[in-house]
């Protein structure tokens, strides 16, 4: 019997082609860090101490300390003012990437059918990202204000997607248990991956981000809209 879902949130819960997103987000970034490195520069530098987190097993080190770990020693500058960078476009500029996203009042619909048949919902978005960011991107899918178990960020985790060490330490966060656990997602290898630890798997494929990695199998698979006919078929959570 399912008593906890993870959802994903960018392509999931939050509609939005991932590229353009990221295109959007490295060019924004870049003006504000204009007087530090030019663009390809930063980028390259961002994308190896993302790489490094996502590589990064340390089960001491959070994903925030790895970053800055690999970030910081590229650039001439104490990571207390580059830090203050990244904290000013996430409170700034990064709010108008929401022209990179297609929010739908599904996903609220969604999470306050399965909150109401009295699930616990976790909201496990690659922690990648600062509190702030996923915030952002939190309101921009109308989801921000509800009762969420967990949200992960790099602040606080120690793994990334697709280590299942990610999902071991959500459930272990949460007190859930594998086989009691549904993890819904639209990358089939980052989302899919929760099958290792004997969750449950659903693809959702409206902006499907496909591998072609034939480890992973989704137990269920459909568009956003097919997963909320799914949801009001489920069953009350019990206790």
């Amino acid at each position: 019997m399912l008593k906890t879902i993870l959802f994903d949130l960018d392509g999931t819960l939050l509609p939005m082609d991932l590229s353009s997103f990221l295109t959007s987000y490295f060019n924004g970034l870049a003006r504000i860090c204009s007087h530090i490195a030019e663009p390809p520069v930063l980028h390259k530098h961002i994308m190896a101490a993302t790489a490094a987190m996502i590589r990064d097993t340390r089960p001491h080190k959070t994903n925030q300390e790895v970053f800055l770990e690999d970030f910081t020693p590229r650039f001439n500058l104490p990571a207390e003012e580059l830090m203050a960078l990244f904290d000013n476009y996430y409170q700034g500029d990064f709010k108008n990437l929401i022209h990179c996203t297609a929010p739908t009042p599904l996903a609220r619909q969604i999470c306050l059918h399965l909150l109401d048949k009295g699930y616990r919902l976790v909201l496990a978005t690659n922690p990648i990202f600062p509190r702030v960011a996923t915030a952002q991107r939190m309101q921009w899918a109308g989801i921000a204000d509800l009762p969420w178990a967990l949200v992960t960020t790099y602040e606080h985790c120690h793994y990334c997607k697709p280590n299942p060490e990610y999902y071991r330490e959500v459930l272990e966060k949460v007190g859930a248990r594998p086989s009691e656990t549904l993890m819904v997602g639209n990358d089939t290898r980052e989302d899919l991956a929760a099958a290792k630890l004997g969750i449950k798997t659903y693809l959702v494929t409206d902006y499907l981000i496909d591998h072609g990695d034939p480890d992973y199998r989704a137990d269920f698979t459909g568009r956003l809209e097919d997963f909320m006919e799914f949801a009001k078929k489920l069953p009350p959570a019990t206790s």
